[in-house]
């Protein structure tokens, strides 16, 4: 087969044979396609499919690409419009040179404008190398898109070798694990650990994280187990054309597993809250009594449902309501903050240390007793996740 040239590429934009693909995403909660992400493909007359692979040098080399990006923006559109609906995340991958000018901006803006574009239902990936030359100019054009409602990811976490800074460039609300690093878990603790705090990191930005390039169900159960929640990969299913996409996702399954990995966020979560509240009462009263500064603020979120133990409980944790585990925690958890309540109050009415150490004994054992709980919880989840695999089977983690 003959090279790919620029003219090909001219040719095949003008006869709009460039057309997406959809991978799906699937919740590793509830085993819903809950998105997908759109990737390029070349349908050519003669009846051939090409990945980008096979013509993005061209199209590169031609000075094509952002002319290739608007018209597979306006498919993915029109793809939304016609079968995709509004109510599922569709993902589309963008480079810098589409933000050196108002263009693709622009045209996103006037879709969300003239209501052909519900701004939630897209999302926009740059890959992490790319973010690292995030300019002023295209900081302020992603910036505006975002205050419209669509979603930014940071595609192939991972790969480069700043990816904690680069997050602090952009306005993310993604991060996408590179599938090489997903693909290397179960063999090398240094990928395992590098996924687990990957996930713990989402998790205290308040950002979703999505595994790529899951193959195998011991990657899924990995991930599960490290409170992932969100895959695409071969697992799943390949990039399908727009019809097969939104049948493959009418039929595909709807039984949950245990978000075993999500207990030990929380238990995390917990951990830190009891530290915190334990460091503005020690440092406040060493203060003298009548010290301004015990009136402030720096005391933990104080509501039992607003917390970030409290927002698990009743959101994803009700996945778990089947379980006496489950409704046994709650009482011991409005207590600590009962407890937390009354240590507030007596620094900022002058407690010493000596006057708090009860309150704070109190505290540590409840907080004990709420720790066993969540972990005696986290066993029945792992139970539940391994139920059908040998110990033979299991990988090395």
């Amino acid at each position: 087969m003959r090279s790919v040239t620029g003219t090909d590429i001219v040719q095949g934009l003008s006869n709009g044979e460039f057309v997406l693909y959809y991978q799906p995403k699937v919740s590793l909660i509830t085993n819903r396609v809950v998105g997908a992400e759109g990737l390029a493909r070349w349908r050519r007359q003669d009846g051939s499919v090409a990945t980008p692979g096979a013509f993005m040098p061209a199209v590169q080399e031609a000075g094509l690409l952002k002319a290739l990006t608007r018209q597979l923006l306006a498919r993915l559109i029109q793809d939304m419009h016609d079968t995709l609906g509004e109510d599922i995340r569709i993902s589309f991958n963008v480079g810098v040179d589409d933000f050196e000018d108002d263009t693709l901006s622009t045209v996103l803006l006037d879709a969300i404008r003239h209501r052909q574009l519900l701004p939630a239902s897209l999302e926009l990936e740059i890959v992490e190398t790319q973010a690292l030359q995030a300019s002023d100019a295209l900081l302020r054009r992603v910036q505006a898109l975002v205050d419209a409602g669509i979603s930014l990811a940071m595609d192939d976490f991972g790969v480069g070798y700043s990816s904690i800074d680069t997050l602090s460039k952009l306005p993310f609300s993604t991060i996408k694990l590179d599938q090489g690093i997903i693909g290397r878990m179960l063999d090398s603790g240094k990928d395992a650990t590098i996924v687990r705090s990957a996930i713990r990191l989402g998790h205290e930005l308040g950002m979703e994280i999505v595994a790529e390039g899951v193959e195998t169900p011991a990657q899924r159960d990995f991930l599960i187990e490290s409170g992932c929640k969100l895959m695409q990969g071969y697992l799943v299913s390949k990039a399908l054309p727009v019809d097969a996409f939104h049948r493959f996702r009418t039929t595909s399954g709807s039984s949950g597993s245990f978000p075993v990995g999500l207990v030990q966020l929380a238990i995390v979560d917990h951990v830190q809250w009891r530290r915190q509240m334990v460091s503005y009462a020690v440092q406040r009263a060493t203060l003298p009594r009548n010290s301004p500064s015990r009136k402030a603020d720096g005391f933990p979120q104080m509501s039992a449902t607003h917390c970030a133990l409290g927002r698990w409980y009743f959101g994803e944790g009700r996945h778990f309501a089947a379980t006496p585990i489950y409704h046994a925690i709650d009482a011991p958890h409005r207590e600590l903050h009962r407890i937390g309540k009354t240590v507030i109050d007596l620094v900022r009415n002058g407690a010493t240390l000596a006057e708090l150490a009860g309150s704070l004994s109190t505290m540590k054992a409840v907080s004990t007793t709420l720790i066993r709980l969540l972990e005696d919880l986290e066993d029945t989840g792992l139970q539940e996740l391994y139920r059908d695999t040998s110990l033979e089977a299991l990988p090395n983690r």
